[in-house]
């Protein structure tokens, strides 16, 4: 195969890897979360405060957050959103719509009329309007019921208003929410609808704003929410002028944070400016652009993300928790650029179901361990709540052993924990761990291990056996070791010759001479027994004599044999030998041998 042919082939799996490295790359790209974390974080928030019923605690509180959820890219009617086999919208059927409108929580029944229609249509059943709660009424119906058709001094006809003795109560406040419904149900071609329209148009004040009800001043929420509503109306049937008059209300009452307050002077609040960004996109412009930029480079959204609590859920205004469910979800709503000019009544595009809940990665001991030679046991566990979700919050997870609350001991993370057990006793123990995030949604993991360790033996101490050959070792403080010594050089001795026989030599003891000669018994003075005795006293006198003088010599020649024998071995310790051959001791027996010869007598 030509080398050119080589190239082409290599060229053309290069090709093919690289491709297939796009797909993969465009796949994960299509499959990641696009939405921000300031709108998962409130989607946390929302799972965390749904009830076992499916809702949300209030009607009015659960309308919104369906409105809020779809407009995020949930689907309420999933199994994610499903608590007790009851969804958000089943809890809406199940509970009467009249009374929660009357009810303490609401004070503007049609306004509440127009969310709950606003609410069915996001949830995919806008089909049920009409019988809507339990029991059934028509939602549409009784909102209509709020409408004035007839019209008086105060030119109310067309208005919405909650009151029944004065029609200029919220009047304007509750028309907009009205005809944003219509406009979610498809109404926005009836006659009710233009009347509503063109009486809005009237209460446009100096300066541009719009007012909740006739007699105060313009406030931004519901300007902001006017903009929605009169871009519903068909073109030149309006003031081309209401719109931009509006707008630029809205523009000069822009906070330096980037947000707007409800009326001007304030700080930012969330409703006013989750309106603008909303009136903002439904004029055909940008919340991020350079019309809506500040100075400080702060945009509305900006604005909105600094009124995020770690909990993911939103104040209405800063340090203040004003209806936390529905500030959060219409944040939501502007955050994910969704203007009530076309949501709900075309909704966006189902995404994948946001998981709430905190995730293990991994828990030990795993179910069923068993342990058979030790009695601690370590209980570990890893886990993430998502890169979008509020986050694990250490200060609220706990850890429970054989339903013992075991928290306090625990080392407990944002992302691990750990537990060192000791001294577990034998036997089948249970953990449980329950890891929540900020937002307050709980995951709960139960595991459970076994410790079967043998107990040992006890050992009993060996008996005493007394030795029968015991060896007496005395006491080192009565007997000391000696310590050793330089040995003292040894004089040498001049031999001395042995007298002999017949020569006798006198020993020299003192200045007196010592001789053979016997010494005659003294007899006793005045015995008359003494002339008889005298040969036996004499006898006695000089075996005693003899023995006395016997006892120096022998003295001496013990001196001069322990001096040579000293002499001779301290002679042999330094290895030489001795003169004459044999030991001192022989030579000593020797010497003893020759001198008794000497003393022998003749002929013997």
């Amino acid at each position: 195969m030509g080398r050119k042919i080589w190239l082409a082939l290599a060229l053309a799996a290069i090709v093919a890897v690289c491709s297939a490295a796009g797909a993969v790359a465009a796949k994960h790209k299509a499959t990641s979360d696009p939405r921000p974390k300031t709108v998962t974080k409130g989607l946390d928030y929302f799972h965390a405060r749904q009830k076992t019923d499916g809702g949300f605690g209030t009607m009015q509180a659960t309308a919104w957050v369906i409105v809020g959820a779809v407009a995020s890219g949930e689907r309420v009617g999933s199994s994610m959103w499903t608590l007790g086999g009851e969804d958000p919208f089943d809890f809406l059927q199940a509970h009467s719509h009249e009374a929660a409108a009357t009810g303490p929580d609401v004070d503007n029944a049609p306004v509440y009329y127009a969310r709950a229609i606003m609410s069915y249509i996001a949830a995919g059943h806008a089909e049920r309007v009409f019988v809507a709660g339990t029991p059934r009424i028509d939602l549409l119906a009784k909102l209509y019921s709020y409408q004035d058709l007839v019209g008086g001094p105060d030119n109310t006809k067309g208005s919405f208003s909650p009151a029944t003795s004065s029609g200029t109560f919220q009047a304007v406040h509750t028309s907009v929410w009205a005809i944003l419904a219509m406009q979610a149900l498809g109404e926005n071609g009836t006659e009710r609808f233009k009347l509503a329209e063109t009486w809005l148009a009237t209460q446009q004040r100096d300066g541009g704003g719009f007012p909740a009800q006739a007699g105060d001043p313009s406030n931004c929420e519901d300007t902001a929410v006017a903009i929605q509503a009169l871009e519903l109306s068909a073109p030149g049937t309006l003031d081309p002028a209401i719109i931009p008059a509006a707008r630029q209300y809205l523009r000069n009452n822009q906070r330096a944070d980037g947000g707007f307050p409800y009326r001007p002077g304030n700080g930012a609040d969330a409703w006013a400016t989750s309106a603008a960004v909303q009136a903002i996109l439904a004029m055909k412009e940008k919340p991020d652009s350079a019309d809506w930029t500040t100075a400080a480079g702060n945009t509305p959204k900006d604005a909105l993300g600094a009124l995020q609590l770690q909990s993911g859920a939103y104040d209405k205004k800063q340090g203040g928790d004003t209806g936390p469910l529905s500030t959060t979800s219409w944040a939501l709503v502007a955050l994910r650029d969704k203007p009530f000019t076309t949501f709900p009544k075309t909704r966006p595009d189902a995404l994948k179901a946001f998981v709430f809940r905190p995730q293990t990665k991994s828990v030990s001991p795993k179910n069923g361990t068993k342990y058979t030679n030790t009695h601690s046991v370590l209980i570990r566990a890893t886990y993430t709540d998502g890169a979008k979700g509020t986050g694990v919050n250490p200060k609220a997870c706990r850890v429970y052993v054989d339903n013992i609350n075991r928290t306090k001991p625990a080392d407990i993370g944002r992302y691990s924990l750990h537990l060192q057990l000791k001294n577990v006793p034998n036997g089948q123990h249970t953990y449980l761990l329950e890891i929540v995030d900020h937002a307050g949604n709980v995951s709960k993991v139960t595991r459970r291990f076994t410790v079967a360790t043998p107990t040992p033996a006890p050992t009993s101490a060996p008996a005493y056996v007394p030795n029968p050959n015991p060896t007496f070792r005395p006491p080192a403080a009565i007997y000391p070791t000696p310590k050793p010594t330089t040995p003292t050089p040894l004089t040498t001795l001049t031999p001395t010759a042995y007298p002999s026989a017949s020569t006798p030599t006198p020993y020299q003891s003192g200045a007196y001479p010592v001789t053979g000669a016997p010494i005659a018994s003294p007899s006793p003075s005045g015995s008359p027994g003494a002339a008889s005795g005298g040969d036996t006293g004499s006898a006695a006198g000089f075996l005693g004599g003899t023995l006395l003088a016997m006892l120096p010599i022998g003295a001496a020649i013990s001196y001069l044999a322990l001096r040579r024998r000293k002499q001779a071995l301290s002679a042999a310790g330094e290895g030489k030998v001795l003169s004459g051959g044999g030991s001192a001791w022989e030579r000593l027996k020797g010497a003893l041998g020759k001198s008794k010869d000497l003393v022998k007598p003749a002929g013997r």
